[in-house]
C-alpha cells in the first residue's frame, strides 16, 4: 500500500478517535452522574428497573434507617389502590425505618441473589435484608427465557461477579443458571471478566451502561419523595391496622372475597366461568425457583447479612376456583419455609395462613389494606433488630 495512503489512514484514524473522545466527554459531561445530588429526596418507593440496577445511585441515598427490601410487582400498586403502601407508610413518616424497595415484575429469586450481591460488596445499612415471595414465583416451568432476559441486568452481575465475598461455587451456579435462561455466553464471561476480551468487553459495556442509567435516572429524580419533617416516633401498628381494615371494607364491599371492588368486577368477574379449573395441572415443583432462593440466602450468608424472608399468600377462593389446591399451594409455602429454616441466619415472615383473610389482598396476589401493614410490620421489627 502506498506510504502516503497509510499515513492519510492513519490521521483519518487518530481524527476519528479524537472526535469520539470529544463526544463522550461532552455527553457526559450533560448527564448527571449517578452520585449527583445524593440525599435531596427519598427514591426508596420509586418502582423503577433503572433504579434498582443503579448501585452507586441508590447507595449514595441510603441511610443509617434504610434496609433494602427486594421484590417484585408488590412495589407497583398505587396508592389510590391500596392506601397503606409503604410510601404512606413509611415514607410519611418519621418512623426510623426507610425501606429501600428494589425489584419490578418478574424479578425473583435468581435476579434477587444477583443483586444481592452486587449491593453487598460494600457494607449496607443494618446488615439487614428483606425479599418478599409468593408462590406466583414457583409455577411450573418457571420464569421463562424471553421475560428473564427483559430483566436480567448486565450491570447487577459485572457487580455481582466482582463481590470477593461470594465464593467460586455460588457464582458458578448463578453463571450456569444464566445460561439456561437464555443469557449469551459473551455477557456471562464479559461480567466475570475470565480474559483478556471479556476484560475490554466488560470496560465497553460499563460505560454503556452507565450512560444508560444516568440517563434513565433523570425520571427516577423527579419522582422522590420529600423527606417528613415531624419528629421521629414510634408507628402506632393496632390504628394503622384498624385503618386498614377499614379501607378495605369499603374498597371490598361488593365481593364476598374482601379483594378490591374495581378490580374483581373489571378484571375477574367477567372471567371466572372461563377459569373454572383451568390450572389444575400446577403441582409448584418443576422449578428451579427453590434453588434460587437458597442462591439468595447462601449470598446473604457469605456476605455477613441477616434476611428476612416475607412469604406473601394468594387468593385461596381464586386459587380453588382455577384448581390448585390448598394441599399444593402447601407444599409450595413448606418449601420456602423448608429452605428458610435452613439457614440459620434467616427469619421468615409467614403470611401464607392468610390466604381467605377478606383485604389482606387487593387482587389474587399482591399485598391490600391490611395485608400490607403487617408486612410491614414485620420489615419494620426485622430493621428495627427483633424477629
Amino acid at each position: 500500500m502506498d506510504p502516503r495512503t497509510v499515513r492519510a489512514r492513519l490521521r483519518a484514524l487518530v481524527a476519528g478517535i479524537i472526535i469520539a473522545v470529544l463526544v463522550i466527554g461532552l455527553v457526559t459531561s450533560r448527564i448527571p452522574s449517578q452520585t449527583d445530588g445524593a440525599g435531596q429526596a427519598d427514591y426508596g418507593y420509586v418502582y423503577s428497573g433503572a433504579k434498582a440496577e443503579a448501585v452507586d445511585f441508590v447507595r449514595a441515598n441510603l441511610t443509617e434507617s434504610s434496609i433494602l427490601v427486594f421484590g417484585s410487582s408488590e412495589f407497583s400498586t398505587p396508592a389510590d389502590t391500596v392506601p397503606q403502601v409503604p410510601s404512606q407508610v413509611f415514607g410519611l413518616h418519621n418512623y426510623g425505618v426507610k425501606p429501600m424497595l428494589l425489584g419490578e415484575a418478574f424479578d425473583q429469586a435468581l435476579w434477587a441473589a444477583i443483586a444481592l450481591g452486587a449491593y453487598a460488596s460494600t457494607p449496607i445499612p443494618r446488615n439487614r435484608v428483606v425479599l418478599i415471595v409468593g408462590p406466583g414465583q414457583y409455577t411450573d416451568g418457571g420464569l421463562d427465557n424471553a421475560t428473564f432476559k427483559e430483566r436480567f441486568s448486565r450491570p447487577l452481575y459485572a457487580r455481582f461477579c466482582q463481590n470477593e465475598k461470594i465464593p467460586d461455587g455460588v457464582k458458578s451456579y448463578v453463571r450456569n443458571r444464566l445460561r439456561q435462561q437464555g443469557i449469551d455466553e459473551a455477557t456471562i464471561r464479559a461480567g466475570a471478566a475470565e480474559d483478556p476480551i471479556s476484560m475490554l468487553n466488560m470496560v465497553l459495556y460499563d460505560f454503556v451502561d452507565d450512560l444508560r442509567i444516568r440517563r434513565d435516572l433523570a425520571e427516577v429524580r423527579e419522582k422522590g419523595m420529600e423527606f417528613p419533617t415531624e419528629p421521629y416516633a414510634l408507628p402506632n401498628w393496632q390504628s394503622l391496622m384498624y385503618e386498614a381494615y377499614q379501607t378495605g371494607k369499603e374498597k371490598g364491599a361488593d365481593n364476598e372475597w374482601g379483594l378490591d371492588d374495581t378490580f374483581y368486577n373489571k378484571q375477574l368477574k367477567p372471567q371466572l366461568a372461563a377459569l373454572k379449573d383451568s390450572r389444575s395441572e400446577e403441582t409448584y415443583t418443576d422449578t428451579m425457583e427453590y434453588v434460587d432462593l437458597k442462591c439468595f440466602l447462601d449470598v446473604a450468608d457469605f456476605c455477613g447479612l441477616e434476611s428476612l424472608v416475607v412469604i406473601e399468600p394468594v387468593c385461596g377462593p381464586y386459587y380453588d376456583h382455577i384448581g390448585i389446591s390448598k394441599e399444593v399451594r402447601e407444599g409450595c409455602y413448606q418449601k420456602i419455609r423448608d429452605e428458610v429454616a435452613n439457614h440459620p441466619s434467616a427469619r421468615i415472615a409467614d403470611f401464607s395462613d392468610r390466604e381467605y383473610e377478606p383485604y389482606f389482598l387487593f387482587d389474587i396476589v399482591h399485598f391490600g389494606c391490611t395485608g400490607w401493614v403487617s408486612a410491614e410490620l414485620s420489615i419494620y421489627e426485622f430493621a428495627e433488630g427483633g424477629i
